[in-house]
């Protein structure tokens, strides 16, 4: 589905490979989009274990949250896999921050239970953030956005979260000592 792009391979073309028929296909899956579910998920999986080695020994949420924002937007725009399930599957984009998993809101839960965020209404403030996030990959996707989208949005995030404008700026910059 990488060589080919996810829009050319068809549901044949994956119960040929699999040697499987159509209706074993459909017992399972009801989509190409669920055949690609575990594979996000382990590129989810992938993208917090880069979170946490680049922010190993850093317990401030916001340096981790901001960190997990730029290593996902950079993963999701260049991956093909990603990019097709986040812009063709038909998932519904609280689905896709779902299934991101679990420590970006782990993150921002220690921020609020700690005071270093101020949010008034958490649910109201995620669909902010997913909405920011799918703005800037359709953007990004689109060559309308600089290199620097990832670590702009980072800042903004935070600052949607409470951390002060200058702090924000800071901690969406540091430095990542990506693999």
């Amino acid at each position: 589905m990488r060589e080919r792009g996810v829009d050319a391979v068809t549901v044949q073309d994956i119960t040929e490979e699999a040697d499987i028929g159509h209706g074993t296909f459909y017992l399972h899956f009801k989509s190409k989009a669920e055949v690609l579910r575990p594979v996000i998920d382990r590129l989810a999986d992938r993208i917090h274990e880069e979170v946490d080695r680049v922010t190993k020994g850093q317990r401030d949420p916001a340096h981790r949250l901001a960190a997990g924002v730029r290593i996902a937007l950079r993963a999701i725009v260049s991956d093909p896999l990603w990019n097709w399930y986040v812009f063709q599957s038909g998932t519904h984009f609280r689905r896709l921050a779902e299934g991101l998993g679990a420590p970006p809101v782990e993150d921002v839960n220690l921020g609020v239970d700690q005071g270093r965020f101020q949010v008034g209404d958490l649910r109201a403030t995620w669909s902010f953030i997913d909405g920011a996030m799918i703005g800037v990959l359709t953007a990004w996707g689109q060559g309308s956005v600089g290199e620097d989208a990832a670590e702009t949005t980072a800042e903004l995030v935070l600052r949607t979260l409470g951390v002060p404008p200058d702090e924000a700026a800071t901690i969406a910059r540091v430095p990542l000592d990506l693999a």
